[in-house]
Formats: C-alpha cells, structure tokens, sequence
C-alpha cells in the first residue's frame, strides 16, 4: 500500500459514482463524522435536487454543482432527476485509515470506536 499512496492525488480515500439515478436519503455509515464529503454532478438532465431532511434545506443540484457536508451526520438524498448525469462522491473511508501501512493522520484516532 505505501507505494500506491505517494501517487494518489487525492486527500480523500474513497470515490464512490453515481450515475442516473436518484438516491434516497441515507447517511454514510462509512465515512468519518469529523470529515466533509464533496459531492460533484455533471450531465445533461433537469428537475435534480439534493435534501438534507434533518438541516431542513433542500438545494437545486444541477450540473456542475458541488456541496460539501458531514455525509455521516447529515442526511442527505438526491430526488426527481429526468435525464443522464453522474455524480462523484469524494469522502474519507473510516476502514481505510487503520489499515496498517496507511499514513496516521492526528487527531483522527479518536475515530477507531466509530
């Protein structure tokens, strides 16, 4: 695994695609709560939206968008997408960083009881 991470070009370590379509809401039982996920859409399609239930906030989620938020805190789902588009869903891995191998990243080890 060393070898692998001094090409990687991403702090996050895991990339999850989306692609056409709608996603309920639900929260990422895998990510780190202290981390933000990046959630990025592209495409040719109308009519998106991504919702936050427990904020209360619902965004218009049209192409090219990014929202950043806690995925583990925060519930979150996108609805009533008419067309083709993609998302990528950038986010820390809780799995990942107690692998042996993988780089400790302070302040990050309190996470090992999640």
């Amino acid at each position: 695994m060393p070898e692998t991470l001094q090409y990687w070009a991403s702090v996050f370590n895991t990339l999850s695609i989306i692609s056409n379509r709608e996603t309920p809401n639900h929260q990422g039982h895998l990510s780190i709560p202290e981390c933000f996920n990046i959630l990025t859409t592209m495409g040719n399609y109308s009519n998106a939206w991504m919702s936050m239930p427990s904020l209360q906030l619902e965004f218009r989620y049209d192409s090219s968008c990014m929202i950043v938020s806690s995925g583990r805190i925060v519930r979150h789902g996108v609805h009533g997408v008419e067309g083709d588009w993609i998302a990528w869903a950038w986010y820390m891995r809780i799995l990942f960083t107690f692998m042996p191998g993988f780089p400790h990243v302070d302040g990050l080890g309190s996470m090992a009881a999640y």
